[in-house]
């Protein structure tokens, strides 16, 4: 899951179906198979899933590029929740999961 702005949201995430710039750990790069976006205030919710066709180097930066294989569908959204938390950074959270989710709450609960 990957937070996204507004305006990067729908011109990467939805018009380009990709996303750029991600922090991926080395060990979690092959087993990624989804990816979701968190869409930041004044939405607060995962709102997208897609799936990976491809992972690549971004520039120079030491972060990835994540392509998909078909454009990102529309999920029903899954709000924050009733604790502050909010994503900052990429989360690693299994697909199942993800799917039945009520809440972020639920998702970053450790």
């Amino acid at each position: 899951m990957v937070p996204a702005r507004e305006d990067g949201f729908q011109s990467v995430f939805i018009s380009q179906n990709q996303w750029y710039s991600i922090r991926i750990g080395a060990a979690m790069k092959e087993r990624i198979k989804y990816i979701a976006a968190y869409q930041v205030a004044p939405v607060s919710a995962i709102t997208h899933l897609a799936e990976v066709d491809s992972i690549l180097p971004y520039l120079n930066t030491g972060k990835y590029l994540v392509k998909f294989k078909y454009p990102a569908k529309q999920i029903r959204p899954i709000p924050v929740g009733s604790s502050s938390k909010k994503p900052q950074g990429p989360i690693y959270v299994k697909h199942d999961k993800l799917i039945t989710a009520n809440s972020l709450d639920e998702l970053l609960a450790y």
